[in-house]
């Protein structure tokens, strides 16, 4: 599952979820848009906080399928 997914589904927007992973709510959106790849520590961060819904793999292949189309 993607994050923009875990977001939707749980309704919740990035400044929310920014809170829980102590970051700028600019950052979450950069990682979403795959404007910026997330750092481990991050990563791990997110698959604590969404209970392993949204792994480091899942935002590596967000990462790997944007940069085919581009």
């Amino acid at each position: 599952m993607t994050l923009r997914e875990y977001l939707q589904q749980n309704d919740m927007s990035y400044r929310q979820f920014a809170r829980l992973v102590n970051r700028n709510h600019t950052t979450v959106l950069r990682w979403i848009t795959g404007e910026t790849e997330i750092g481990l520590r991050d990563a791990y961060r997110v698959l604590v906080i969404t209970d392993g819904k949204v792994c480091p793999h899942d935002v590596v292949e967000e990462y790997e399928i944007r940069e085919n189309i581009h």
